[in-house]
This record gives C-alpha cells, structure tokens and sequence, in this order.
C-alpha cells in the first residue's frame, strides 16, 4: 500500500529521533523535512522517472508539435507512439528543435485531429470494455482509435469498435475510478492523436504517491540523510554559540588558572564526539540512499527506430 507525504515524514521523523536525538528533543517542521525530501523526490526521478504517454492531436500537413504546456520534464521527449493504436505499437524517434518544439520523423504529413466533448451521458462499468451512451452520436463523433476520458478522470481510453451511436467497445477495462455514467455532454475525445512518452517528476501529496515500494524506501533514507546533515550543521553552530556565552560568563570572574581556556578545550572535545557520531549516522545513511538510487536506476531505452 502506498504512504503518501504525511506517512513518509512520520516514518522520517522516527528514524531521526531514534538516530539522532541528543539531549532535548528536537522536533522537525514540515516544512523542514519537505526540502529534503523534495531534493530526493527530483533526484530519484532523474535515475527512475515516471513514464507518462501525453495525448496530442496532429495537424494537417504538419509534424512538428507544441510541447510547451507539458510540465515536470526530467527528459526530453524522444520517442512517439503514431498511430496510436497500432498492434504491435508504432514507434518513432522525436527529433528535438528547442525546449519547446519537437518533430515527428515520419515521411508523410499527419492529417488533422480533433478535440471536445462527447454530446449526451456516457456510462463507463468497471472492468469491462463496453461503453454505453444515453443521448450520445458516437457513430459520427467518434471513429476507430479515438481516445475517450471522463470529466474527472486522468486515464485516456481507447475505443477500439464502434456498435452503434449509444454502443462502443474500448481497447482495454475500463478502472474502477472512472467507472459509472460521466456528467452528460463533458466526457472528453481526441481524434487522430500521437503519443508522447514523456520521463517526468513523480507526485507525493497527502492522497496521491507515483512511487512504488522501492522508490519510497529510497526516498525515505535520502530524507533521513539530507535533514540529518542540515541537523549537524545546526548543532555545530548552536554550540558555538554556547560556548561564546560561556567565555562571556567566565571572564566576569576572577581566579587562578585559565578558566576560559580550560572550558573551550573541554566543550570542543564534546563537540567533536558528538558532531562525529552524528556524522557517522548520517553518512551511513547517505550510503543507504546512494546504494538506492542505483539499484531503482533504469537503463536508457531510447533506440533508432525506422520512419513511419
């Protein structure tokens, strides 16, 4: 079962206090955990990013595409799927004209596609291919391939037959979070689409995670790793601030011996021991998530393929 953000700062908190608590209690804001754990959530997702396939309408005569409105890019698009729908899939190299431009390799131009929303309500059940409509025109429409997903959902479906215009089969079960009649004339469509394979970020909030098991377990020593660094570099200077006190206190008093001297050798000595476990509890688990990060690491898959 996946542990969302408010699980893996739990989890993070209870490895800091029992590794590195040292004296009072010290207590972890969110805010604090979270810009470790935003560090590793980024870095994970450059050696194991989540796969994403972007819907996008062709246009006519046209192969370059606007990828400007695609967010939380750790890579560049490479590679396509055009046409979708293709068995085996079809798959072509993007070729890469700016940041926000890419072409399709294909020899002939692409015809034109088309986006909106389907007229009537249409009803999708949980774990079957059928798609049934109430007031719906799916026969003009809608063709073969097109791509269907409801008002609230996030998973592009596509159809695979036409029955009629309150009948269509899809390519794949429909998932139980879409299942049941969609709000009537906002179930979305694309026409003659291409499909980028998109490397991006991965998402932890308080209700949805993108990782798997491995990928949180390696995010959750990187975090422990990360705040327990920033936790020594905040005790040293804690510290020294209390031996500067300290001199303040003992030069108001007045007897033999060095006691300034005497106190800042022996509070360094303590400093040292300290800082130094904490150093070593931290390193150790540096090493966890460094062993981590390549154990999740994927190979590149990017290869030349033949020009459609």
């Amino acid at each position: 079962m996946a542990r969302y953000i408010s699980g893996i700062r739990q989890t993070v908190r209870q490895i800091l206090k029992d590794e590195f608590v040292v004296g009072t209690a010290q207590v972890w804001e969110d805010d604090e955990i979270d810009i470790h754990l935003g560090q590793c959530l980024e870095e994970i997702s450059q050696v194991a990013p989540l796969q994403d396939i972007v819907l996008q309408n062709t246009l006519e005569e046209s192969r370059v595409l606007d990828i400007s409105g695609i967010s939380n890019l750790v890579a560049p698009i490479e590679t396509l799927e055009y046409p979708v729908g293709s068995n085996p899939r079809s798959l072509i190299n993007a070729i890469q004209i700016d940041s926000d431009t890419i072409e399709m390799d294909i020899e002939a131009s692409p015809s034109a596609g088309t986006s909106g929303t389907l007229t009537g309500t249409v009803t999708f059940a949980s774990g079957s291919l059928a798609v049934t409509g109430s007031g719906t025109a799916f026969s003009t429409e809608l063709e073969a391939n097109s791509m269907l997903k409801t008002s609230s959902g996030t998973r592009w479906y596509r159809v695979s037959k036409i029955t009629s215009d309150t009948a269509l089969t899809l390519a794949e079960p429909c998932r139980s979070g879409d299942t049941g009649a969609d709000t009537a004339d906002s179930t979305a469509y694309k026409t003659k689409v291409v499909g980028l394979v998109c490397h991006k970020l991965h998402t932890l909030s308080e209700d949805t995670s993108t990782l798997d098991v491995d990928q949180e377990n390696v995010l959750i020593n990187g975090t422990v790793a990360y705040t327990a660094q920033s936790y020594v570099g905040t005790m040293m200077a804690n510290i020294r601030s209390d031996l500067t006190l300290g001199r303040a206190l003992i030069n108001t008093v007045t007897y033999g011996g060095s006691p300034e001297a005497d106190y800042g050798n022996y509070a360094s000595k303590e400093l040292q021991v300290a800082t130094g476990y904490l150093r070593l509890a931290a390193d150790r688990y540096m090493g966890l998530y460094q062993r981590g990060l390549r154990k999740i690491t994927k190979g590149k898959l990017w290869k030349e393929y033949s020009r459609a």
